[in-house]
Order: structure tokens, then C-alpha cells, then sequence
């Protein structure tokens, strides 16, 4: 037993140490993951690595395919438009929740990265506020207290934050000027207790973020060869 507990411990903080690489640009978009590299990049042995990099498959962090190998994934215009319409699903059930559930008190915590959000320090980035962000969503769904939920959402932005990076990579004008009304409406109607309100203001908030996100995402091919979809937007500020 002891064993097991240890084997599952170490594969968890591979896949961790792996996932914080990613997120961080270490890894780069494309890059091919060879075991016994990482193995020793990371000092363990080959089955942790194998175990880590199965749970990032499974999160959508890296791709394997066949005759390729394991590569990290290259998220697409299609994949944006895919997660953002999980997250914004995700979103509105567990806004419902919220309205009938949750205190005011707790409504304000939510409020509280919103704050850290619109008031960034001295030199922060765009990725820097983009943590602050996700923060603001996540605490909305963790609210609703269903865990499977919460799960399936904390998958959904660890692609998010992937695809932010990609964007801003290929994107260098992106910037970090936020619509502020694009998640204080969300708040708003969460306080007033008005589902419809809710909904409306996330419908605007994933349609209004898509618009920003797409031109700083390739419209390429996907690893299986289909034609990544999506329009295409013009030039915009910002992006989240």
C-alpha cells in the first residue's frame, strides 16, 4: 500500500512539474516529449513520466499520436471555440447554483479577483492578469459545490491558459486592457439574483473573449489532419 501511495505522489508531481512547464512556455507548442529526457530532466524513471503524461492527455495539455510520438498540444482556432463553449456551459449551470445559493459574503470573494484583476501592479503582464481572471471564473463555478463540475472546468483552463499563451505568442500586439463591464455584468447579476441576467452577461463575456482570442490563434490543422474551424476576427485589443 505504501508503495502504491508513493508511486501515485511522485507521478503527481511529474505531471505537475510538466504542466507548470507548459503553461510557463518551457515547453514550447509542438514539442515533442521523449520519455527518458524528461525522466532525467525531472530525476525519476521512465514510469512516473509515462503516468504524468497521461494525465496531461487526458487535461488536453499534450497530444500522443501515432508514428509521432507524444508531442505538446498546438491548440487551434477550433479548440478555442470548443473550450470556450464548455466553459461558458459550465458557467451558466453553476451560476444558477450561485443565485440561489450563495451569501453575499462569499459573493464577495468572487468580487475580490475581480479587484486584483482591474488593478494590476506596476510592470504585470497579460498572462499575469490572465491568472487573476481565471481565477474570477473558477471561483464562480466552485461555488455551485459540485465537485465532478469543478473537475471538468479546472480541465477546461488549463487549455484556456495554453491557448492565452499561443495567442500572445503568435499575437504580440494582444494587450492587456480589459473591457471591465465584461465580468463586472456577471457579478452584477449574480448579486441581484437574476438567472437571466447571468446568462445573458456570460453569452456577451465568451462571445466578446472570442473575438479578442482569435487573431492570436493559427487557424491550422489539427494533429488528425481536419481543418481547424472558426472565423477569423480582426485585430482587437486584449485578450483573456
Amino acid at each position: 500500500m505504501a508503495d502504491g501511495i508513493t508511486t501515485q505522489a511522485l507521478w503527481e508531481s511529474v505531471a505537475g512539474r510538466m504542466r507548470g512547464a507548459i503553461l510557463a512556455g518551457e515547453l514550447e507548442p509542438g514539442a515533442k516529449l521523449i520519455e527518458s529526457e524528461l525522466a532525467e530532466r525531472f530525476g525519476t524513471s521512465r514510469g512516473p513520466v509515462r503516468e504524468a503524461i497521461r494525465e496531461l492527455a487526458r487535461e488536453g495539455l499534450v497530444t500522443e499520436l501515432p508514428r509521432r510520438g507524444t508531442l505538446v498540444s498546438s491548440l487551434t482556432a477550433e479548440d478555442l471555440a470548443e473550450v470556450y463553449a464548455v466553459r461558458q456551459a459550465l458557467e451558466v449551470a453553476a451560476s444558477a447554483v450561485v443565485i440561489a445559493r450563495a451569501r453575499d459574503d462569499d459573493l464577495r470573494a468572487v468580487e475580490g479577483h475581480l479587484d486584483a484583476l482591474e488593478s494590476p501592479p506596476p510592470g504585470a503582464g497579460y498572462l499575469d492578469q490572465a491568472v487573476h481572471d481565471l481565477a474570477f471564473h473558477r471561483s464562480i463555478v466552485a461555488l455551485a459545490g459540485n465537485q465532478r463540475m469543478a473537475a471538468m472546468y479546472e480541465q477546461m483552463l488549463q487549455q484556456t491558459m495554453l491557448l492565452l499563451r499561443i495567442a500572445a505568442q503568435e499575437n504580440p500586439s494582444l494587450r492587456t486592457d480589459l473591457r471591465r463591464a465584461a465580468h463586472r455584468d456577471i457579478l452584477r447579476a449574480l448579486r441581484e439574483r437574476d438567472a437571466a441576467a447571468a446568462r445573458a452577461a456570460l453569452e456577451n463575456h465568451y462571445r466578446y473573449a472570442e473575438e479578442r482570442l482569435f487573431p492570436g490563434v493559427i487557424v491550422r490543422r489539427s494533429p488528425r489532419g481536419r481543418a481547424a474551424r472558426g472565423r477569423v476576427a480582426r485585430s482587437s485589443p486584449g485578450a483573456s
